[in-house]
């Protein structure tokens, strides 16, 4: 049975044959100051994405209202210090907007070593902590990523079984789908976290606050 770190680097090899992680191009985005712009709006460089349910899949945890018309997607890396700083602001809209739309946090790793943090979100998935576990990897976020001793702690925490969850984790048997999606999103031109979509279209920079996005849902909603 392959562990974790050689199945990680047998994949990384693939993958960086086709999208180096690292690359000068991936960048992390500020989070915009949270003040009235003169427009909420969409990014005008990147094309709206018409497959965008390809990037999400039935098992991916979701919050909100499942039969809403809008779906939004956030693009993460748990070791990205933006986007530990936006977490805030996307659970104030999950508040404000969760009538009116479905809400999925997928990750996009920019790093080689977030992959085994991706890994355990969704070992935590399987036990319905997908969220508890993102949050607690925002909460201990460091330079470097976590080894997997630290995220074992963070499982125990959470409430997992320590034991089964490091066994889980070693299998490393969601690789190969976060590494294909990680590919998808490459290709839909997005370079930077954190970043937000609703239905297919990226919200502009400038416009990742609470009152743009809560804006831009409830435009979509009305259009839907």
């Amino acid at each position: 049975m392959l562990r974790l770190s050689s199945l990680s680097a047998l994949l990384s090899v693939f993958l960086l044959s086709v999208v180096p992680f690292g690359n000068p191009l991936v960048l992390t985005d500020d989070v915009p100051p949270q003040t009235a712009v003169d427009e909420c709006s969409y990014n005008q460089e990147l094309a709206p994405v018409e497959d965008f349910t390809s990037l999400i899949s039935i098992s991916d945890p979701y919050m909100g209202n499942l039969d809403a018309d809008v779906t939004v997607i956030e693009f993460f890396d748990p070791n990205c210090p933006h986007c530990a700083t936006f977490h805030p602001i996307m659970k104030q809209v999950v508040e404000d907007s969760g009538q009116h739309a479905h809400f999925y946090m997928v990750p996009f790793p920019l790093w080689q070593y977030s992959l085994m943090q991706v890994e355990a979100l969704f070992v935590a998935a399987q036990d319905g902590l997908y969220f508890e576990m993102l949050e607690a990897q925002y909460a201990h976020q460091k330079q470097g990523g976590m080894s997997m001793e630290e995220l074992t702690v963070l499982a125990s925490d959470i409430g997992l079984d320590p034991e089964i969850f490091r066994q889980r984790l070693e299998r490393g048997l969601n690789q190969p789908q976060i590494l294909e999606r990680r590919k998808k999103i490459v290709d839909t031109g997005l370079r930077g976290t954190p970043s937000v979509m609703i239905n297919g279209r990226y919200v502009a920079s400038d416009s990742k606050s609470r009152l743009c996005l809560n804006e831009l849902i409830a435009e979509a909603a009305t259009a839907g």
